[in-house]
């Protein structure tokens, strides 16, 4: 896996680009843990993986080892499904205050990720005794069918809770808003990955591919989804904190029975 070879170039521009953009994000995430908001961690962890796999990409301008190039894969491999369980989480907090779906619905994408990363680690020992480690492989595949069910699962639990949308109210309303245009973008960059996948297309490798297509595909979409996500934790919907859940379904739910008394 050959590095720049000491030239700046237009794919480390963009690695300079997601780290002004994610240090922003994780000031956010700290800025949410602190005052009790959702999203926090999955917010914080995606902008550490981006931020540390942007800079080794920048270190690979001097220094082009296997271990570097190794962290920059990893970093890429993981962070699509924190953004899938950030609008899990903000589907479990709507779900909170008027119960329309079970709880248990929330834990079985818990599962297959688990399964998800113990294929993903093994994938990443595997590739690294290849002669092409970022060719795709059987383990690869197999992770990335994975996530496309685990964001299929999501969009029908969002489906489920969209069918309902008028009986909630008007903060859980701004909630699936935000969550309904997270998913046709988090649609782009799932294909991104497919694509590459299923035809090994290297165009569209996160590590060695088409820098435009990597901007457009995955930088831009998964910045949109964070900013989006974030002005919604922050300016429109209240920070649910552990004391208040159950006084706050109480009251919803007087209100909902006061017409009827």
């Amino acid at each position: 896996m050959a590095g720049g070879g000491g030239i700046f170039t237009y794919r480390d521009g963009i690695s300079v680009a997601q780290i002004v953009s994610f240090s922003v994000y994780l000031i956010l995430a700290v800025y949410f843990r602190y005052t009790h908001r959702i999203g926090w961690f999955c917010i914080g962890v995606f902008s550490l993986l981006r931020l540390i796999g942007a800079s080794c990409k920048l270190v690979t301008i001097r220094n082009d080892s296997q271990g570097v190039w190794a962290a920059i894969f990893v970093c890429e491999s993981l962070g699509m499904i924190l953004i899938i369980f950030l609008l899990l989480e903000m589907l479990e907090r709507i779900n909170q205050v008027i119960k329309f779906v079970t709880k248990r619905i929330f834990l079985i994408p818990s599962i297959i990720t688990w399964i998800d990363i113990g294929i993903s680690i093994a994938g990443w020992v595997a590739v690294m005794h290849v002669e092409h480690p970022l060719a795709p492989t059987p383990y690869s595949q197999t992770s990335m069918a994975l996530l496309a069910v685990i964001y299929m699962y999501v969009v029908g639990v969002f489906i489920a809770l969209w069918r309902r949308r008028a009986e909630y109210p008007e903060e859980e309303r701004w909630a699936l808003t935000g969550i309904t245009i997270c998913i046709l973008i988090l649609a782009v960059r799932l294909v991104y990955s497919l694509i590459f996948i299923g035809s090994g297309n290297m165009a569209f490798n996160a590590i060695k591919g088409d820098p435009t297509a990597y901007l457009f595909m995955t930088m831009l979409p998964e910045v949109a989804i964070l900013a989006l996500c974030a002005y919604i934790i922050a300016m429109k919907i209240s920070p649910l904190q552990n004391k208040g859940k159950h006084v706050s379904q109480k009251l919803v739910d007087e209100e909902s029975l006061r017409p009827l008394s």
